[in-house]
């Protein structure tokens, strides 16, 4: 695997990612064959997807974003130390026993400054304990380049193992769901009180049908949306949301772009490579 050299160019608006190849180095996804309301996807058709687990149980998902380093939900952390935590990649049925998943230890939690009390900044880094080699079933997905983009209308995708029901048991494979992000603005003009929608969160979802939501097991989990390249974005950390797709709760996510300064300057060991 060759390394590529990644210029971080930061100003008050933008926060570009320029390559010096044309060799992809994040966000593709696995098109062959093909959560609440959620399909099975093809094998691995997020190859950044991670689970993360926590002793022997299945705790909450992750994204990897480069070949050190995974962005999960602070509020899965929260109350446990980082050595009782590892995490897995390119899994897809998490229940078949004679899959052979790669597997890294995690050495560091970095969470941001996350409480219960407002449920803002629910993001964290997990440091693996060794770089992941890519494959065609271990790769990272993309961080957005412009800081200012609201996603306001766009049809995005949440995947993971979460229930397909409120009540329901845990999925064994990967699902997936296409939710439209919504403004703010609108997701304040929900069942939710206005007041825990803040500016470092986005909403997604069909608050008027409820018929896709993410749910319990999706935590941390990846909200992307394809970007000018055709390649994926993370845009939302799976967060939070008042039961499961019910009607006037869309699904809330953290809103990566109000973090890509801080994710940079945590995961500088990490290498942004082509492969």
């Amino acid at each position: 695997m060759n390394s590529v050299e990644l210029v971080w160019k930061v100003d008050d608006s933008h926060l570009d990612v320029n390559y010096k190849s044309h060799a992809r180095a994040c966000g593709e996804r696995n098109e062959e064959g093909r959560v609440v309301g959620g399909t099975d996807t093809s094998v691995n058709a997020f190859p950044w997807l991670a689970r993360v687990i926590l002793q022997k149980s299945f705790g909450c998902a992750g994204s990897l974003i480069n070949d050190r380093y995974v962005v999960t939900a602070a509020h899965c952390m929260k109350g446990f130390m980082w050595f009782l935590f590892r995490v897995t990649f390119g899994e897809h049925n998490r229940c078949d026993q004679s899959q052979r998943a790669m597997s890294r230890a995690v050495v560091k939690v970095i969470a941001h400054n996350f409480t219960l009390t407002d449920l803002s900044n629910d993001i964290a880094l997990l440091k693996l304990s060794s770089p992941v080699e890519y494959s065609y079933t271990v790769r990272p997905v993309c961080l957005p380049t412009n800081k200012d983009n609201l996603y306001k209308g766009t049809t995005a995708l949440v995947a993971g193992w979460g229930a397909t029901n409120e009540t329901g048991k845990w999925s064994c494979t990967v699902l997936e769901a296409e939710l439209p992000v919504l403004s703010n603005e609108a997701c304040r003009n929900t069942k939710y009180n206005a007041s825990k929608i803040t500016e470092v969160m986005m909403c997604a979802g069909f608050p008027e049908t409820a018929h896709k939501d993410a749910c319990t097991g999706d935590s941390g989990g990846p909200l992307i949306a394809e970007n000018d390249e055709h390649m994926f974005d993370l845009i939302g950390v799976v967060s939070w949301g008042y039961g499961c797709a019910r009607k006037g709760y869309p699904g809330v996510f953290t809103r990566v772009t109000k973090y890509l300064d801080w994710i940079k300057d945590n995961t500088e060991e990490g290498c942004y490579c082509q492969y």
